[in-house]
């Protein structure tokens, strides 16, 4: 298995297996629950179920502040330019007296807001949400009993299913509550991790994390036929070796808010300030392609009866 620096996707740093992450193990024999699918699933099969990483959904708000911020110090720099070459070049009753000290102010602040514009450009691209990719999939192989996950560097973390330790995590803390994740802790030995990665969904609440993990262990242990009729895999998203449509970008971002009709309507303006963010993401971003020797270890057997993708999604949302 070839190790990396720290990703988006995955965390290459060693550490000791912590107390939390023995008490929080979750056992690949072990039902936890009733199997949930989440609206994660880009596709399954007989031989593997690809889900997409728990930041796809929210994509666009960095983005946003981050055009916002580059726009203003952009359109404030055209500006000053304009101004000085139509108010003083242009000017023939300019006498050039206090031309040094004009032309060294502006090219200080040229060189400064330059440099912020760049930070912002680098920040959003750190962070995953400029010039990287589209999403980061992971995907499960229950024939070869694999586990793949698209790191965002472009490299991909091979780990055996059987190998990986898998946990729960603190994911984030909102307004002092925790919010649980899954994570695959790679381990370089009994008391030592190697490489994290952490799936994409994410909760308050301990039993719906325990329903994702199921519908994951399940497929794995039990086969496709386990959790075809899953609640959350109703759809799969078509992300798939391509680009989302527009209409599939409006939708996940406003998918989480669906649920109250007044809360849609109060977030709209919101949304719609996101969705201009979403699609300067979708431009610069890249789709995520699998190396050929993982696509060779994915085979799909033909007439496979399990196949879920967006093919089998209505014909509006393909």
């Amino acid at each position: 298995m070839a190790m990396g620096k720290d990703t988006f996707k995955t965390i290459a740093k060693e550490r000791p297996l912590s107390e939390r992450d023995r008490e929080s193990h979750l056992c690949v024999r072990e039902r936890t629950g009733e199997p949930h699918a989440s609206s994660l699933v880009i596709r399954m099969n007989s031989t593997y179920l690809e889900l997409v990483d728990g930041l796809y959904a929210n994509r666009g708000g960095m983005s946003l502040i981050g055009l916002f911020g580059a726009g203003l110090l952009s359109i404030f720099l055209f500006a000053m330019w304009w101004s000085t070459l139509f108010d003083f070049y242009l000017n023939p009753n300019w006498n050039h007296s206090d031309e040094n000290a004009m032309l060294l102010s502006m090219g200080l602040v040229t060189v400064v807001s330059s440099l912020f514009i760049l930070g912002v450009v680098l920040f959003n691209r750190k962070i995953g949400e400029w010039f990287g990719y589209t999403h980061y999939p992971i995907r499960l192989n229950r024939r070869n009993r694999m586990v793949y996950v698209f790191r965002g560097d472009g490299t991909v973390l091979e780990a055996s299913w059987d190998a990986v330790y898998f946990t729960l995590h603190v994911a984030k803390k909102v307004a002092g509550t925790s919010w649980l994740g899954i994570s695959g802790l790679v381990l370089k030995d009994p008391q030592t991790v190697e490489e994290a990665f952490m799936f994409g969904y994410s909760s308050s609440n301990r039993s719906y994390c325990l329903r994702h993990w199921e519908f994951m262990r399940r497929y794995m242990e039990e086969g496709p036929q386990s959790v075809i009729n899953a609640p959350g895999l109703r759809y799969c998203l078509p992300i798939a070796d391509k680009r989302e449509t527009l209409y599939q970008g409006w939708i996940e971002l406003v998918s989480n808010d669906a649920w109250n009709p007044i809360v849609k309507w109060l977030m709209l303006p919101f949304h719609v300030l996101m969705f201009l963010g979403r699609l300067v993401w979708r431009a610069t971003s890249k789709v995520p392609l699998w190396p050929a020797d993982v696509e060779a270890a994915c085979r799909i057997a033909p007439g496979d009866a399990y196949v879920r993708d967006s093919s089998t999604n209505p014909a509006e949302y393909r």
